[in-house]
């Protein structure tokens, strides 16, 4: 089983922001990994790391890579043509590297276009991937290397077995250890197999968003049949996929997880190469946007500094300005965790400034915090601080007792930087295929956040009008007339 994956990125040296998303982007795929417990390593390199000098390029592609990425805008170099060749050529006498080229949309085929699409043509080895602009760019590349390592990274079938034989085993061992910690007996476990326990999983800037808007749903960690786990936004979707693919046939589904999540999510996000066939004919993903978080960055009171001085925000290129005045001087930086929508949303609009939040380039001045973190470990004798949290998510201790400012984090245009609040969980097609079915208590839940679900649903049923693999109650919602609670 391949574990450790070295990434080549070719293109024009004018494409700085896009090598830096990228870069971003694999420091957030390795710290998804990490939280998996899987052993996946991903380490990315490009001209800025081998100095100039095109020969170490061309070894670098030829020996030394697993994956060379090409990122051309309707163009191609004489370089970057070489480049191709090489590691065309080296593939065909070793099987690596695998080739990816991802080529900006056109509304035109010039000539120099038409000549890549030939070239990648030639190549069994390689593909053209179009994309729209950087977000989409940074999607497409996450969808690519996702597919490239599931295949190559794939444990052989005595493997598989074994290790579903253990997850099982492990699954079991720790939910019943899960119910034990939070109080339940055996006794009140069997009674809880008769309907359906609701799981909220995710961000805590989602739960407090949750909380803070809705208050009729009260403290959700004491919500009636259910369990609140706080885990990284990113985690928590395939989670999602995974319940209507092992539930759909029955509809019983003991533990029914919800999403609770700080970022939106796509199709991609839902979806695998090993589990699309299963999933598309089951059920979708049904979401519910809740609101907008904002990105806030709390500074301790006493901390001085001329670009935050008298200020009530801060953009986003004065904050990287920050952090590297912060990397020389005795500062602590306190993130929330890897793969959580807040820190994602950080690294990237700092990507574009050559800004990265880790210890591997802080070194030991990040840590983490989340909602319920003591003051205790921030306050470190008074060693100045910065925590960059959101608007509903921050070290409550610490801010409640007045010893940190809050300053919204803005873009290039003095607009608040901000991060979608949105519910995910599973919708189960019924047999007929016209609806979608969801349990009675999840029913009740929807309900309780937004009356008008009181007209959409028949039961616990919802109509299907598309094949989207996310639908969007929202949708739903806005066909209802709130004065009526009749459609418009």
């Amino acid at each position: 089983m391949k574990t450790n994956y070295t990434i080549f990125v070719s293109g024009s040296k004018s494409l700085k922001e896009h090598r830096l998303r990228l870069k971003a982007l694999v420091s957030n795929m390795n710290g998804e990994h990490r939280l998996e417990g899987s052993p996946i390593s991903l380490n990315m390199f490009s001209y800025v790391n081998l100095g100039d000098n095109q020969a170490e390029y061309n070894d670098f592609i030829q020996k030394k890579s697993d994956i060379v990425l090409f990122i051309l805008e309707k163009s191609i170099g004489a370089k970057t043509l070489e480049e191709f060749r090489l590691a065309s050529q080296a593939h065909k006498e070793q099987g690596k590297p695998k080739i990816l080229v991802f080529l900006q949309d056109y509304k035109e085929k010039t000539e120099e276009i038409a000549r890549i699409e030939q070239m990648v043509s030639a190549d069994t080895n390689a593909s053209i991937v179009n994309y729209s602009d950087l977000d989409d760019l940074e999607e497409k590349v996450r969808e690519q290397l996702t597919a490239v390592i599931s295949k190559e990274s794939a444990p052989s079938e005595a493997d598989a077995k074994k290790t579903s034989h253990v997850y099982k085993i492990w699954a079991w061992v720790s939910t019943f250890a899960l119910l034990l910690f939070l109080g339940y007996g055996v006794k009140q476990c069997y009674s809880v197999s008769n309907g359906v326990t609701l799981l909220f999983i995710g961000g805590g800037s989602a739960v407090n968003c949750l909380e803070e808007l809705h208050p009729d749903v009260g403290d959700l960690y004491d919500y009636p049949g259910s369990f609140c786990l706080a885990v990284p936004t990113s985690t928590s979707w395939p989670i999602i996929s995974s319940e209507i693919i092992r539930h759909s046939e029955t509809k019983v589904a003991h533990a029914y997880p919800i999403s609770l999540s700080a970022m939106a999510a796509s199709e991609s996000d839902f979806l695998s190469m090993s589990n699309k066939s299963q999933f598309v004919t089951k059920g979708a993903v049904l979401s519910y946007y809740l609101g907008e978080d904002y990105l806030m960055a709390y500074v301790k009171k006493t901390v001085r500094h001329s670009l935050i001085d008298g200020k009530e925000s801060i953009t986003a290129e004065d904050l990287s300005q920050l952090l590297r005045d912060i990397a020389q001087q005795d500062f602590m930086v306190f993130t929330t965790e890897v793969g959580s929508g807040t820190l994602t949303s950080y690294q990237r609009i700092l990507a574009p400034y050559d800004i990265t939040i880790s210890k591997s380039v802080l070194g030991e001045q990040v840590d983490k915090f989340t909602d319920l973190t003591p003051k205790s470990k921030i306050i470190r004798d008074e060693t100045p601080y910065i925590m960059l949290g959101s608007k509903y998510y921050v070290a409550k201790e610490v801010y409640k007792e007045g010893d940190c400012r809050g300053l919204k984090v803005l873009d290039m245009d003095g607009n608040p930087i901000s991060k979608s609040i949105v519910l995910y969980f599973s919708g189960f097609t019924t047999d007929d295929g016209t609806a979608f079915w969801i349990p009675d208590e999840m029913v009740r839940f929807l309900k309780k956040i937004d009356g008008r679900f009181e007209h959409v649903f028949d039961g616990n049923r919802i109509p299907r009008k598309n094949e989207m693999v996310v639908v969007s109650l929202n949708d739903y919602l806005n066909e209802i007339s709130p004065a009526t609670g009749q459609e418009k």
